[in-house]
C-alpha cells in the first residue's frame, strides 16, 4: 500500500467521527426566552406551542430549510399541536372553552371545527382523521373527525374513553369506566372494538404506529413501559428501572419515554429489533414530552431556564449502540446544520493534498 492511500486513509478514519458526531448531536430548535412546549413532528416538520406572544400560538420549524413559522395569529390560545403531512390540529380557546381548530398547510387557512362542547384536547392526526378527547356527552369519549368531508365517526359502545392515539385506521385509548384504565383498540375498517391486555393495573397515554402499542403501566408499582404486537398478540414489558417511565412513542423500530430514574425527567429510548435502551438526554434540568419521527426525536427542555423545543437525529443508526446504557454522542452547543460538515470535509482534503505533496 502506498504512503499517500495510508494517509488518506488514516485523515478519513480521523474526520469521518467528526462528522457523525455534528450529525447526531442534539439541536436546539428555539431559542426564544419564553416557554416552547408540547412538541409534535411529522418528517421534517416540527411542531410547538409557543408564549412568545401574548397568547400561545401553534409555531413549525422545518429541518430542511431551517425556517420558523408561526402557524396561529388569533388572539386567543392555541396550544398542543399534532401534526401529519400537511394537517395540523391544535387547541383553540377562542370561545373560553377548548374546541379543536385545524390548519392546512397547502392551503394555508385554519378553521376552528368544534364549539359549545366542554373539554376537547388532546387532539390526534392521522390522515385526513381528526380525533380528540372530548365530555361532550357528560362523560369521557372520543371524537373522530374525516376533514376532508367534514363528518364525525363514532366509535362503537360506551366508557369513560382518554387519550386517544391513531394510526391508519386504528385507534388506542385507555377506558378508565372499570375502575381502572384499560388500553382498548378500535379498527375503523371492521368496527370491532378488543381490549389490548387483560391485566388489572390502570394503563396511560397509550400510541400506536403500524402493528405496535406501547403505553405507561403500573402494575409493578411503578409506571412502566409496555409494549404490544397486534399482528402476534404478544405484550413484552420494555423498561424495568423501579423509576417512573412515562409518556411513551413509538415510531418503526424505535420507543421514546420521559425517563426519571436519574432523580430528573430524561429522555430515553429503546431498540426494539436489538432490546437496547439507551439515553437520548442526561442533562439534570427536565427533559419531556418527547415524539419521534425516523430518525428524528424532539423533547420539551428546561436546561436554559425556560421551555425550549430540541431535536436529535439518530446516525449512526441505534441498532448498533455501543453499550445498553450509554448516552448518544451529543455536543455542548448547537451544532451545525448538515451543510457545515463541508467544511470539515474541506478540511480533511487539505491535509490530505499536503501529505501527498510532501510524498
Amino acid at each position: 500500500m502506498s504512503s499517500k492511500l495510508v494517509l488518506s486513509c488514516i485523515v478519513f478514519l480521523f474526520v469521518l467521527p467528526l462528522i457523525w458526531a455534528v450529525q447526531a448531536a442534539e439541536v436546539q430548535v428555539t431559542s426564544d426566552p419564553a416557554d416552547q412546549t408540547s412538541p409534535a413532528i411529522w418528517e421534517n416538520r416540527i411542531v410547538w406551542t409557543d408564549a412568545r406572544n401574548p397568547k400561545s400560538d401553534v409555531y413549525m420549524y422545518e429541518t430542511d430549510t431551517g425556517n420558523t413559522t408561526r402557524i396561529t395569529k388569533g388572539t386567543s390560545d392555541r396550544k398542543s399541536p399534532a401534526i401529519f403531512g400537511n394537517l395540523i390540529a391544535a387547541v383553540d380557546l377562542t370561545s373560553g372553552s377548548p374546541d379543536i381548530y385545524i390548519y392546512n398547510l397547502l392551503t394555508r387557512s385554519g378553521r376552528t371545527i368544534t364549539t359549545g362542547a366542554p373539554n376537547q384536547k388532546f387532539p390526534r392526526v392521522s390522515g385526513s382523521y381528526v380525533l380528540w378527547e372530548t365530555s361532550r356527552n357528560g362523560d369521557n369519549n372520543i371524537v373522530i373527525y374525516n376533514s376532508s368531508d367534514a363528518r364525525e365517526i363514532r366509535i362503537p359502545g360506551t366508557g369513560s374513553r382518554r387519550s386517544p392515539s391513531m394510526w391508519g385506521n386504528r385507534i388506542v385509548w385507555t377506558d378508565a369506566s372499570g375502575g381502572t384504565s384499560t388500553t382498548y383498540l378500535y379498527d375503523l375498517t371492521t368496527g370491532s372494538v378488543s381490549r389490548l391486555t387483560q391485566d388489572t393495573s390502570s394503563q396511560f397515554n397509550p400510541w400506536i404506529y403500524g402493528d405496535l402499542v406501547v403505553w405507561q403501566d403500573n402494575r409493578n408499582g411503578n409506571d412502566d413501559i409496555y409494549l404490544y404486537n397486534i399482528a402476534t398478540g404478544t405484550e413484552k414489558q420494555v423498561t424495568t428501572d423501579p423509576a417512573d417511565q412515562r409518556n411513551p412513542r413509538v415510531w418503526g423500530d424505535r420507543i421514546v419515554w420521559e425517563d426519571s430514574r436519574n432523580g430528573n425527567p430524561d429522555i430515553y429510548m429503546y431498540t426494539i429489533s436489538t432490546g437496547k435502551e439507551e439515553a437520548v438526554t442526561r442533562d439534570t434540568s427536565v427533559q419531556r414530552s418527547p415524539a419521534i419521527w425516523g430518525d428524528r426525536i424532539v423533547w420539551e427542555d428546561h436546561r436554559n431556564g425556560n421551555a425550549d423545543i430540541y431535536m436529535l437525529e439518530v446516525v449512526p443508526p441505534a441498532t448498533t449502540p455501543a453499550s445498553s446504557n450509554q448516552a448518544l454522542p451529543r455536543a455542548q452547543v448547537t451544532p451545525l446544520p448538515l451543510p457545515g460538515i463541508l467544511p470539515l470535509i474541506a478540511v480533511a482534503l487539505l491535509i490530505m493534498t499536503a501529505g501527498w505533496k510532501r510524498w
